[in-house]
């Protein structure tokens, strides 16, 4: 939403997606009430902050994004009242939307690209290591070299990844969703 846009634009905005909103929120919460109440207090954060609004990102990722949180508070206070069943919250950690599909999608590709572009045997190295799942020991044994190299070689990657990760500025929110929403879910388990 265009920071300078007003009243208008906001109704718009409203109508083209409370439906998909709301459905999203009856899914997870199987709640009419709260569904809609979450709803509500969306659009009303939407509205307060429209003047901060990233034109940048995509709206609907917002949207869904602050439902999600919004849901989330939501199951934590009634958590906290005893009235929440487990697989209420247990449905919220297996659900993904498709903006989250997207993003893993996103993060895979620009991860598979960076891994791609490692020089060889940090690329060798690094996937017997993270892909494969063997250990330092195990891969020097294979490869026929130190340890130590291997070490060195698993720092080089992870360097090297992260500079190409660096130089693709959108991934840094994904990075950060990812990392928040599993350590949200890790927690309530």
């Amino acid at each position: 939403m265009k920071q300078n846009d007003g009243e208008h634009a906001f109704r718009e905005l409203f109508y083209r997606y409370q439906d998909r909103l709301y459905r999203y929120n009856q899914k997870i919460l199987r709640n009419r009430e709260a569904s809609e109440e979450i709803l509500q207090d969306v659009f009303v954060k939407v509205w307060n902050y429209r003047h901060q609004i990233d034109e940048s990102r995509k709206f609907s990722f917002l949207l869904f994004k602050m439902a999600k949180n919004t849901i989330i508070n939501y199951l934590k206070s009634q958590k906290a009242k005893q009235q929440l069943a487990p697989e209420t919250i247990s449905a919220l950690a297996t659900h993904v939307c498709p903006e989250e599909t997207m993003i893993w999608q996103q993060y895979n590709t620009m991860l598979d690209r960076a891994i791609a572009e490692l020089p060889e045997r940090c690329r060798i190295v690094f996937e017997k290591s993270r892909v494969e799942g063997k250990s330092y020991d195990e891969i020097a044994e294979d490869l026929g070299i130190s340890r130590n190299t291997v070490r060195l070689q698993i720092i080089k990657s992870l360097k090297l990844i992260k500079n190409y990760l660096n130089h693709h500025p959108e991934m840094d929110l994904v990075f950060t969703l990812l990392l928040s929403l599993s350590s949200f879910f890790t927690a309530l388990q």
